[in-house]
């Protein structure tokens, strides 16, 4: 089988890594609130209008530790929410190469548009200690065998383990053999640093077919901060688990950059909003970084309760006060105080099993 050769910039699109809700008082899926999550973004004019996507059953929405009727469950509630003509890409996860071909072929059958591909997991060997720049047939042979499976269009979590130069993104000698061999890539999830960015994002633009660069949040900021050119130059859109609990300063920020509003650009910037963003994304919130979205997308009152399913662990309590007083802060709609605390205190009853089964 062979991969097909996708070049498009149709997929160039500000896409949600959108968050799996659970029920009030369990880890169970609740499919009513999930649905209520996705209309956030599936109505909302500035979403729509601001050139949003959906991204279901991503790392932020807890794909490692849902069952395949969960994952499937999930993808057919976006695909019946979401507006004629967006994009819905599906996360694919699995530890051995034929787990993870089923879940895509699953997402395939389903109706998606495209797969969002998470890095290969399992040993160690290609999980903390893999070395793309002397191993780069590892990341390769596994976006291969998706794109040859499917044949859909593959949006790409460039996901690597940390180094000096690229930070947490793939080297750019691992991108390169990836970008030649799979031909169906038409997206690329860039959470390098800020110097490895500006390498690998300047070889996409050298390509003779578009590869778009999604950005996160942060390199949003910095590519902002330091000037509209760039911004301009090398945002093609982003994959954003930000938009779960900041949907709303992020797309208007998008936006004035996009008409070179760059008075309303710092308006935005300078406002209350970015200190919350610096706060989940910050030292510590980077490696707590899921929980901190899930913390804050609850208090903005978009899902029941924070809580994950083992062996991610529970939000902190400094963390939830600390978020509720930036997202007050910041204007944003949210929960009342006594909400949270009686959440709270349901926290044992909410987290007595991995399922919430009785």
């Amino acid at each position: 089988m062979t991969i097909p050769v996708i070049d498009t910039d149709e997929y160039d699109k500000e896409y949600v890594a959108i968050v799996t809700p659970y029920e009030r008082d369990s880890l169970k899926v609740d499919e009513e609130a999930f649905r209520k999550h996705v209309r956030y973004f599936t109505t909302s004019n500035l979403f729509v209008k601001g050139n949003g996507a959906i991204i279901v059953n991503p790392e932020a929405g807890e794909i490692f530790y849902l069952t395949d009727e969960e994952r499937r469950r999930n993808i057919e509630i976006v695909l019946k929410e979401r507006p004629k003509g967006m994009p819905v890409f599906a996360g694919c996860y699995g530890v051995r190469r034929e787990e993870v071909i089923r879940c895509a072929l699953d997402a395939k059958e389903l109706g998606v548009d495209g797969i969002f591909v998470l890095p290969p997991t399992g040993t160690e060997e290609v999980t903390i200690a893999l070395d793309g720049t002397i191993n780069p047939e590892i990341w390769t042979n596994h976006i291969g065998a998706i794109a040859k499976a499917t044949k859909l269009p593959l949006i790409i979590h460039a996901s690597h383990a940390l180094t000096s130069t690229y930070g947490k993104g793939i080297p750019l000698e691992n991108a390169k053999m990836i970008l030649d061999k799979v031909t169906s890539i038409v997206g690329w999830k860039f959470i390098a640093s800020l110097s490895g960015f500006y390498i690998v994002a300047s070889y996409l633009r050298s390509l003779k077919r578009h590869v778009g660069i999604l950005n996160t949040p942060d390199q949003v900021l910095q590519m902002c901060i330091s000037s509209l050119i760039n911004y301009r130059a090398f945002h093609d859109g982003a994959v954003n688990g930000g938009l779960n609990w900041f949907m709303e300063p992020y797309m208007e920020l998008h936006n004035a950059f996009k008409d070179g509003d760059l008075e309303k650009a710092k308006s935005i910037m300078d406002s209350p909003s970015r200190d919350l963003w610096n706060y989940v994304y910050s030292g510590e919130g980077y490696y707590r970084l899921h929980i901190r979205y899930k913390i804050a997308t609850w208090i903005r009152g978009n899902i029941p309760h924070p809580f994950m399913r083992p062996p991610m662990p529970p939000p902190r309590k400094y963390e939830v006060d600390k978020i509720f007083e930036l997202v007050v802060k910041s204007g944003l709609s949210h929960i009342s105080k006594s909400e949270i605390d009686k959440t709270w205190e349901r926290k044992d009853l909410i987290l007595k099993d991995n399922l919430g089964e009785e």
